[in-house]
């Protein structure tokens, strides 16, 4: 994930796309043992990084332990993101759309059903907002990102 990361943040700094305003992420995991909140953390963290506001509200619906979580964060500035972590049987991979205000950058990890290239993205366990998108998750409502 941190290759994506440097990838896109690179395409941001050389305004290709302007400033970013939407993150459309979806993320599956082959994680059959483990919780869905360490990858879900990840990829707000990877939202966090690229959105230029700071989170203001968190609403997280699904089940860590099931196989699906959505995290909607707002940002302090209007910016939106909309991510989703599911559980799978084949492989994991991530596929993205981060709009900016004069373009787009879509990313799909691997490259396409068809093709043989293209390398998962690895998940290293660091994250954001864990604490807030649990919270959020057992309340079933908008939790407010203090701080």
């Amino acid at each position: 994930m941190e290759l994506l990361r440097k990838s896109v943040q690179t395409q941001i700094e050389k305004d290709r796309i302007g400033s970013p305003v939407f993150l459309r992420g979806i993320l599956n995991v082959v994680n059959r043992e483990s919780s869905l909140l360490l990858p879900t953390t990840e990829l707000v963290s990877l939202a966090n990084a690229w959105i230029p506001s700071i989170p203001q509200k968190v609403y997280a619906t699904g089940d860590v332990d099931g196989i699906q979580v959505t995290t909607m964060v707002q940002y302090a500035n209007g910016q939106m993101a909309v991510l989703s972590v599911h559980r799978v049987d084949t492989e994991t991979a991530i596929d993205i759309m981060l709009v900016g205000n004069r373009g787009v950058i879509y990313h799909e990890t691997p490259i396409g059903r068809h093709f043989l290239s293209g390398t998962p993205p690895e998940l290293h366990g660091v994250g954001e907002l864990s604490e807030v998108i649990s919270t959020s998750l057992a309340s079933g409502q908008p939790t407010v990102v203090e701080g």
